[in-house]
């Protein structure tokens, strides 16, 4: 987008909380190239086992390993003049204030959580999307149960919003993503 406006959208935060969906009705509203940080894990994974990335250790250890490549990408893309939302889990809070006091204007940052929910109505809400999940993982993991899992994901997103309320990045607490489709959506293209 040379001459254009360019911009790298981060949609990060807890696991499950709508990323994805709302990555993709970006895509289908706007002219933005999106790609997802697991691609960068399981290249990584695959491609060369000697960096022993375990794709099932926590978001934030995984991030972590990850960062120095999903930096080098991010930089490209900002050398570049590219637009992309890049959209995953993969982005620990220290790292998002690392890069946009490194790039500024031409990036941002969204985080998305769900800390004010109870673990029973975040399982309801599973079982009622999973046909729609694009990764339905959380019901593939026989070592825990899904409670267990869930209750996790809402402390990290209580985590989370703790660190971006310190750190001074958005968090959006996520209590019906069907419909907050809109405000997302134009808090996170349309933040000064």
């Amino acid at each position: 987008m040379r001459g254009g406006v360019c911009m790298i959208y981060i949609l990060s935060g807890v696991a499950k909380a709508g990323k994805t969906l709302v990555s993709n009705e970006i895509l289908k509203r706007h002219v933005i190239s999106v790609f997802s940080t697991d691609y960068i894990m399981m290249m990584l994974a695959k491609g060369n086992q000697d960096l022993n990335i375990d794709t099932y250790a926590s978001d934030s250890s995984v991030a972590k390993m990850i960062e120095p490549y999903v930096y080098g990408m991010i930089q490209t893309m900002v050398e570049n003049d590219a637009t992309y939302l890049i959209e995953g889990v993969h982005f620990n809070t220290d790292f998002s204030r690392r890069i946009l006091d490194e790039f500024g204007n031409k990036v941002r940052i969204l985080y998305l959580g769900y800390q004010d929910v109870t673990a029973e109505c975040k399982i309801d809400e599973l079982y009622k999307y999973r046909d729609e999940m694009n990764n339905p993982w959380i019901f593939n993991h026989p070592e825990e149960s899904l409670e267990d899992i869930v209750k996790y994901l809402i402390n990290e997103s209580k985590r989370i919003h703790d660190e971006c309320l310190s750190l001074g990045l958005t968090y959006i607490e996520v209590y019906n993503i069907n419909m907050q489709f809109d405000s997302i959506i134009q808090i996170f293209l349309n933040k000064n």
